[in-house]
């Protein structure tokens, strides 16, 4: 289950992710970034992960953010706050794999985020 943070606009893509994300859903993922992409060129994209259980496997992390890869060459830096920082492991070998600027941040560290994210 997503939403997409409202209030962000720009070349930010931010969406809230607060449970599984199924198949119908990666496909809305997938129209949302693609027509951020169109309306702003590259951007950058702020996933926050509140209570997501599948956020505990690497490959279910894979799997819902695969939407992602096919925009690699699209976004700038892709920042995920969440929980737990010893998935900032997890992030950055998806970052590695998808060709992304990729960082992990704390919860507590969402304006160090927010500040490496949009440079601001």
């Amino acid at each position: 289950m997503f939403d997409v943070v409202e209030e962000v606009q720009g070349d930010v893509l931010a969406v809230r992710i607060t449970g599984e994300i199924d198949e119908k859903e990666k496909v809305e993922l997938t129209r949302l970034t693609a027509e951020r992409i169109e309306k702003r060129g590259r951007i950058r994209l702020l996933i926050v992960a509140e209570h997501y259980p599948s956020f505990n496997s690497a490959e279910d992390l894979f799997s819902d953010l695969n939407f992602i890869v096919r925009f690699s060459g699209d976004i700038d830096r892709l920042a995920v706050v969440g929980e737990q920082p010893w998935k900032s492991t997890w992030v950055a070998l998806f970052g590695l794999f998808g060709g992304l600027d990729a960082r992990y941040f704390a919860k507590d560290d969402f304006k160090e985020a927010w500040q490496w994210l949009t440079g601001k």
